[in-house]
């Protein structure tokens, strides 16, 4: 393996230590958040980001949440996503395996 490669191993691995570090520091202040996408699924591979949605969040906090997020993962890419702001056509193709970052393996 060349120097400086990642391995999908490791690399999942981090993603999921960081979603888990991510729920942890968000339920703290209040916000309940899910992971979904393909780390959720176990699809996640080299090209893959973490995938949050948001369930609640106190309102002062909505414009703080990416900056802890990317604190959080530490370099690893992410897209969050509010919960109400999920059309309802789509809501249930959002939230399709969608779980809890400290049910991920």
């Amino acid at each position: 393996m060349p120097v400086g490669a990642i391995r999908l191993d490791d690399y999942r691995a981090r993603a999921v230590e960081g979603a888990r570090r991510v729920a942890a520091e968000l339920g703290r202040r209040g916000v309940e958040v899910v992971v979904t996408g393909s780390l959720a699924r176990g699809r996640f591979d080299l090209n893959s980001d973490v995938d949050f949605v948001v369930l609640k969040c106190p309102r002062n906090l909505k414009y703080a949440i990416e900056g802890i997020v990317e604190d959080e993962l530490r370099g690893i890419p992410f897209d969050v996503v509010y919960r109400e702001e999920i059309p309802s056509s789509r809501l249930e193709r959002f939230m399709e395996g969608a779980v809890s970052a400290s049910d991920l393996r």
